[in-house]
């Protein structure tokens, strides 16, 4: 437990690092409406790992897991892949027909939220089911 720990601040680390060299040379600076680049982003989601390390430190709770709940959830993980390809797709279709005019760092941040979204959704419906 302790090296998955190491391993996570690491990367928390690594992260923030890496958004500060971004930051510090200019890369990926462009016109974003809620970040200023990609730099002060990476530094955000490494604080926000960050937090979310100390907060299961902190709460040492340990959370006990069933086959059943591994089961629904790769149920789950599967309808929202099949979610992915089939709203990829669609957008292929609709961006042929007409073509969208999203920029694409809000594109895609939809799309992840749209994805995780129907992961939660599809695993609360199938932990009723099962």
């Amino acid at each position: 437990m302790k090296e998955k720990t190491i391993l996570r601040y690491g990367f928390a680390a690594a992260l923030i690092i890496l958004g500060l060299l971004f930051n510090h040379y200019g890369f990926g600076s462009g016109d974003f409406e809620l970040f200023g680049s990609v730099g002060n982003f990476l530094v955000y989601i490494g604080f926000v790992i960050l937090l979310i390390i100390l907060v299961r430190q902190i709460s040492g709770k340990k959370k006990k897991t069933d086959e059943r709940m591994e089961f629904v959830a790769a149920k789950a993980s599967r309808i929202a892949m099949i979610f992915m390809i089939l709203g990829a797709f669609a957008v292929m279709v609709l961006d042929g027909i007409q073509p969208i005019t999203l920029p694409y760092y809000l594109f895609a941040g939809y799309s992840v939220c749209a994805i995780l979204l129907v992961y939660m959704i599809s695993y609360y419906v199938l932990m009723r089911r099962y």
